[in-house]
C-alpha cells in the first residue's frame, strides 16, 4: 500500500508555515523521498523529518541557503540522521512529547467520556439539564473530544508498536460504561471510577515501555 503524508509524524508541523519557498521545497523534497523509501520504518523517517524541520528553521535564522541544510544527495542525508547522537536526541524528545500526549489525552478522554455518558443517561431518562437539544449538543461535543483523543492515542501506540492492549482496555471500559448507563436506575454509578481506573492502568503500564524507547 502506498504511503501518504499522514503516515509520517512531524511534531510542530505548523512551523512549516515559517519556512520560505526555497526551504519549503527542500523539506517537501525530503518528505517525498522518505515516503518512497521502503527500507526504513515510519518512526525513523519521522525522526529525520523532525530533525530536518529543526535544521531548516535554524538555517533560515542564520541566513543559510536551503541546499546547504538539505543537500541534493538525500540518501546520504537520511543515512546520516538515522543514527548517531542527533538521531538519539530527537528520538528521546519525540518520545517524551508522545508520552505527555498520551497522559494529557487520557485526562481529556476521561472527562469527555464522563460528560457524554452523563448526557446519554439524562436523554434516556428524559431529565435534561437545559433541554433535549442543548444537552444533546453538549454530549456530541464531548463524544467528539473523546474520540479525537482516542485517535491520537491509537496513532502513538501504533507508532511505537506497543500492541493492542491499551486500545482493548479503552474499548472494554467504554462498552462497560455504556452498558452500566443503560441498566442503571440513576445517573450516579461507577462509570466515572471505571474511566479513571482505565486511565491509571494505562499510564502505569505504558510508562516503562516509553522509557525503553532510546
Amino acid at each position: 500500500m502506498a504511503l501518504t503524508k499522514t503516515d509520517l509524524h512531524v511534531d510542530n508541523i505548523h512551523l512549516l508555515k515559517q519556512l520560505d519557498e526555497n526551504y519549503k521545497q527542500a523539506f517537501n523534497r525530503l518528505y517525498d523521498y522518505l515516503l518512497a523509501d521502503t527500507r526504513r520504518n515510519d518512526f525513523d523517517k519521522s525522526i529525520v523529518l523532525n530533525i530536518a524541520l529543526q535544521q531548516c528553521l535554524e538555517g533560515m535564522k542564520d541566513q543559510k541557503k536551503a541546499q546547504l541544510v538539505i543537500p541534493r544527495d538525500l540518501k546520504e542525508y537520511v543515512s546520516k540522521y538515522t543514527k548517531g547522537p542527533v538521531y538519539k536526541e530527537m528520538k528521546k524528545e519525540l518520545r517524551n512529547q508522545d508520552y505527555e500526549k498520551i497522559v494529557i489525552g487520557g485526562i481529556w478522554m476521561v472527562t469527555a467520556m464522563a460528560i457524554a455518558l452523563f448526557v446519554l443517561k439524562n436523554i434516556i431518562m428524559q431529565e435534561y439539564l437545559v433541554n433535549y437539544w442543548v444537552d444533546s449538543l453538549v454530549g456530541v461535543v464531548a463524544g467528539v473530544i473523546a474520540y479525537r483523543n482516542f485517535q491520537i492515542k491509537r496513532r502513538i501506540i501504533n507508532r511505537y508498536q506497543f500492541g493492542s492492549l491499551y486500545i482493548r482496555i479503552d474499548l472494554v471500559t467504554i462498552a462497560s460504561c455504556v452498558f452500566i448507563k443503560l441498566i442503571s436506575p440513576s445517573n450516579f454509578d461507577i462509570t466515572y471510577l471505571l474511566l479513571v481506573l482505565s486511565f491509571i492502568i494505562t499510564k502505569r503500564k505504558i510508562k516503562p515501555q516509553f522509557e525503553e524507547v532510546i
